[in-house]
């Protein structure tokens, strides 16, 4: 989520973690209005981390969501921090997975302006499931969490759902679990090399992971609910 300051179905012996858009006999391209809904977030983003550098220096801290915020009455909190960013790297490298990852789900919800609206619906409430775990797991907590983080991970799990054929795969199944098992082992690696500074002596990045966890199960587990109704 965070900070705090296609897919091929498995074949044996071994899942194919291959994520791919799913075809339906329309061109392998994505057509340029896929990509309207990431660009608005970004764009709400950067105008945001634009707006703070100008007026506070790049703190953000405000927007951030905590207990203690919420327990002050900051609710607002639970939308906000999805636009806010520590940093240049941070906010650029959220970046880079929304631009990359928005328009293959905007497709395969549909695509178009239904796809898009439903992306964005999405987006917003995996940002929120994202942080609503940080707050439940952290119920005195006092620092707060910003980025879009807990959003993309939800973004990463309903794309973990897709089979070749954008069909939803069972969350039973071993190449479901195998998916899993990749994103924990990302969120693990991001986590440690961020802590290496502490250990150096010196300040560091904490990582939401919390955040991250939520967003990401949002997305397994209500990916249905955004896909488009099939007839026939």
């Amino acid at each position: 989520m965070s900070q705090k300051p296609s897919a091929t179905e498995g074949r044996h012996p071994a899942p194919d973690l291959t994520v791919s858009v799913p075809r339906t006999g329309r061109p392998r391209a994505l057509p340029p209005g896929t990509h309207a809904a990431a660009v608005i977030l970004l764009a709400l983003c950067w105008l945001a981390w634009g707006w703070s550098l100008v007026t506070q220096g790049g703190d953000m801290r405000e927007w951030g969501v905590s207990a203690a915020a919420l327990q002050e009455g900051r609710w607002d909190t639970l939308w906000l921090h999805m636009f806010a960013h520590a940093g240049l790297f941070h906010i650029g490298m959220n970046s880079l997975v929304l631009f990359a990852f928005g328009g293959p789900v905007v497709w395969a919800m549909g695509g178009g302006i239904g796809g898009s609206l439903r992306f964005l619906a999405f987006y917003l409430l995996a940002g929120l499931a994202g942080a609503l775990l940080y707050v439940g797991l952290n119920p005195e907590g006092t620092i707060p969490a910003v980025g879009a983080s807990g959003a993309i991970s939800g973004m990463i799990g309903f794309i973990s759902r897709l089979g070749s054929k954008a069909q939803l795969l069972p969350l039973a199944s071993n190449g479901m679990w195998a998916r899993i098992w990749e994103f924990v082992k990302a969120n693990l690696i991001l986590i440690a090399i961020f802590a290496i500074p502490f250990f150096l002596g010196g300040t560091g990045i904490l990582i939401a992971w919390e955040g991250h966890l939520g967003g990401f199960l949002f997305g397994l587990l209500a990916a249905g609910l955004f896909m488009p109704k099939r007839h026939g």
